[in-house]
């Protein structure tokens, strides 16, 4: 099944982002138990704040229907979402 290496932007709402913080990490154990979220977790070395969701699904547009279930998608406070596919070849995902 095909790895999306999915970055997130968020904007400069940080009250609304840390309030529905709970609720997003949620989703995110959700996903990851159903094996959607292979690994994720913030960008902290960025000069705007971000996030970095490695999932698999069957193609993108899967992808960007599942990121609509985000909570932080439904409040606003992505600024932008990026969505690569990546083939691991090394590591823990890389697909024989």
């Amino acid at each position: 099944m095909p790895v999306f290496a999915v970055t997130y932007t968020y904007g400069p709402d940080t009250d609304s982002r840390m309030e529905h913080r709970p609720a997003h990490r949620q989703w995110q154990s959700q996903m990851h138990e159903a094996g959607t979220i292979l690994a994720s977790g913030p960008l902290d070395d960025e000069p705007q704040p971000g996030g970095l969701l490695l999932m698999q699904a069957a193609d993108r547009a899967e992808i960007e229907r599942l990121l609509t279930g985000d909570p932080y998608a439904s409040v606003g406070v992505i600024e932008d979402t990026a969505i690569r596919q990546w083939t691991p070849v090394f590591g823990p995902f890389a697909q024989d």
